[in-house]
């Protein structure tokens, strides 16, 4: 019981301080009443930033680039890679230095040309390179 109540205290503790409301019915009917409306600043860009969409009609990736590559959000199925290499999805082919290869698809990741990527678990494991390390690979246009 006493583990109870303080996890319930840590709870609302740490959602007073991330501006988190919970639903009184989880606190028993009791807490503070909500905010008439939550407030986000992340979604607003500050000011003398200058947003820019990706341009649909950009050119595909050509001719071939290595990356270092990490382990992306293991939640997503699938076989792509988040890259700052392209501006839109496309499927490339993705190969290692022990000559495994995949086809998957690029997906557009904000940075520099020169950072780093993000593999999906599914293609890391079609590469066959350790979750845990950065893997330098090679990028080459599919097809």
């Amino acid at each position: 019981m006493r583990m109870t109540v303080i996890s319930l205290a840590s709870i609302s503790l740490l959602a007073a301080c991330n501006g988190i409301q919970l639903n009184s019915s989880i606190l028993g009917g009791q807490g503070a009443p909500a905010a008439a409306e939550p407030q986000d600043p992340v979604l607003q860009p500050g000011p003398g930033v200058d947003v820019v969409e990706a341009d649909p009609a950009a050119p595909s990736f050509r001719g071939s680039a290595t990356t270092v590559a990490s382990l992306g959000d293991p939640s997503l199925p699938g076989l792509w890679m988040e890259t700052p290499l392209v501006a839109a999805e496309q499927q490339a082919l993705v190969r290692t230095s022990r000559n495994t290869q995949v086809v998957l698809t690029l997906k557009p990741a904000p940075g520099a040309e020169s950072g780093g990527s993000r593999l999906s678990i599914g293609a890391m494991r079609a590469l066959q390179l350790p979750l845990t390390e950065l893997a330098e690979v090679q990028v080459l246009p599919s097809g």
